[in-house]
């Protein structure tokens, strides 16, 4: 009996020291995704065709191939394709305009995608052509200096303040079209040949399942040894 008091106090010690731990009060800390909030704006893209002539020059066809490739990663809405009017070279620039669709077209920029307007530039000698789209731009949180915050102390067991700004940072930096961020893309089109195939299948009582051959079947068998 004697030899285990020794250790019964211990015991009584410890369980004193953790009672001594404050616990947590109040409603926890919102999480890093709320707390370091990605800003999702919408921005336009421009770019400006000289009208100088009814033919576009090799640097304005490059230009262009470089708009409609950002248009087509990253532009939502329709491409608008601006005509000035009034201007000493509005027949000219009509003509380049019919040009640089079929220019955009040509890119991959779907015909039905390019939506023309007009605007006015009366009393202009050389109004440009003007193409814009809609895109959006991910702005990183700002994150607390990790030296300014007191890491070694957090007794009521919540993240510090920066914890997961760095993550949301990386995320608003490396993602491809930050409109993502506010919401899910549409669903691809349904691939109508393949349903057709199993369906005719499923009705004819065969297998609707592709067909592996044995090395196949022996290549997964051998990966999961």
């Amino acid at each position: 009996m004697k030899t285990r008091l020794p250790l019964f106090i211990l015991g009584l010690s410890a369980l004193s020291a953790c009672a001594t731990v404050p616990t947590p009060t109040g409603a926890p800390l919102a999480g890093a995704v709320d707390r370091h909030d990605i800003r999702v704006t919408e921005a336009a893209q421009r770019l400006e065709i000289p009208a100088g002539a009814s033919t576009l020059p090799v640097e304005a066809q490059a230009q262009l191939s470089g708009f409609a490739s950002g248009y087509l990663q990253y532009g939502h809405g329709a491409l608008i394709l601006s005509t000035p009017s009034g201007s000493a070279n509005a027949d000219t620039a009509s003509v380049l305009a019919n040009e640089t669709r079929r220019a955009l077209v040509d890119a991959g920029v779907s015909y039905a995608a390019v939506a023309g307007s007009t605007y006015d530039a009366s009393g202009v000698a050389n109004a440009p052509l003007v193409l814009s789209f809609v895109r959006f731009e991910a702005h990183a949180p700002e994150c607390a200096p990790i030296w300014e915050q007191d890491l070694a102390h957090q007794s009521n067991n919540q993240a510090w303040a920066s914890f997961g700004c760095a993550t949301q940072a990386n995320l608003a930096a490396m993602v491809e079209d930050p409109r993502d961020l506010t919401m899910p893309r549409d669903m691809g089109a349904r691939d109508s040949g393949r349903r057709d195939a199993v369906m005719e299948a499923y009705r004819a009582g065969q297998q609707t399942h592709a067909t592996r051959s044995a090395d196949e079947r022996a290549t997964v068998s051998n990966a999961v040894q």
